[in-house]
């Protein structure tokens, strides 16, 4: 049976200012990761984006992994009021120009300091939505309330929660029952029978491979998916196909 050809929708590049396992920052280092861990592609954003000044990271990120056609660009944005970020029609130009994939924010005043609410980055949310463009929140900044609430006001806006773990199930059962544009990243799903629970209650067609690397070892999420009790089909969908099917339809 052919392997699964997995694309890991959670990655980054970048120091970090207390690194975990290895202290790889680099494409070279990520690459390697992968390659020990069978990853063919993925999604990546960069440590100084989330961190520090997402334009700097961003421009940061392009330049890394420049020519390494295994990884592609997500950018951390932020509402255009300020000024450190072109209004939403121009950023999504942007975003296809420089072929970003994806985007991530960082809310709250713990992190980029601004609101999720529609007073604060709604002409953002809404241009994401109408271009189909993938929104990552990492639940522990964003919130399950903020997630349920753009869920609830942008239907056409793919939203991704990433780093939720199997204790977050009584909050992701609700919305993946209500809401057909919220998906699950599985980096932290490490619950015995969770996979094959989410997938037998609601299909896996919303589930998302990923590992975190570098910060996590992405071995421990593959033999995760390898070794759970679901279809070859479905295990296909997690892997990648899902992510693929996504990303087609972003900008199109």
């Amino acid at each position: 049976m052919a392997k699964l050809a997995y694309f890991d929708c959670n990655c980054c590049v970048g120091r970090v200012a207390y690194p975990l396992l290895h202290d790889i920052s680099g494409t070279e280092g990520l690459i390697r990761e992968m390659d020990t861990a069978g990853v063919e592609e993925a999604l990546v954003f960069h440590t100084v984006a989330r961190d520090s000044d997402p334009v700097t990271g961003n421009r940061m990120l392009l330049d890394e992994i420049a020519g390494n056609d295994r990884l592609h660009p997500v950018w951390v944005v932020l509402p255009h009021h300020t000024g450190e970020m072109p209004v939403p029609g121009e950023l999504l130009k942007d975003i296809a120009e420089n072929g970003v994939r994806a985007v991530r924010m960082y809310p709250t005043g713990n992190s980029q300091g601004f609101s999720l609410a529609d007073w604060n980055a709604g002409a953002l949310l809404g241009a994401l939505a109408e271009a189909a463009v993938p929104l990552m929140l990492d639940i522990e900044i964003a919130g399950w309330e903020s997630v349920a609430d753009i869920l609830k006001r942008y239907t056409t806006l793919p939203l991704i929660v990433v780093d939720a773990n199997y204790r977050h199930n009584r909050f992701s059962y609700p919305l993946f029952e209500q809401y057909d544009n919220f998906h699950l990243e599985l980096s932290r799903h490490f619950g015995a029978g969770i996979i094959e629970d989410i997938v037998a209650r609601f299909g896996s067609e919303r589930l998302l491979f990923g590992t975190n690397m570098p910060q996590y070892t992405g071995s421990a999420a593959v033999s995760l998916l390898t070794y759970s009790e679901v279809s070859r089909a479905d295990k296909e969908n997690i892997a990648g196909d899902n992510l693929r099917r996504l990303l087609g339809r972003a900008l199109s």
